[in-house]
């Protein structure tokens, strides 16, 4: 039974990982393109 348990534990450990690790890249990603549209903004 404990053994389950720490199954989905770790299941779910890994899903939050992944996820906050996906959110972090997009919001990365969002921020380079924002600062390449201002750089294009100032250029032209």
């Amino acid at each position: 039974m404990s053994s389950k348990v720490k199954d989905i534990l770790m299941v779910g450990a890994l899903a939050s990982v992944a996820y906050f690790v996906s959110r972090f890249y997009r919001q990365k990603k969002q921020k380079q393109r924002e600062l390449r549209e201002t750089l294009h903004f100032q250029i032209f």
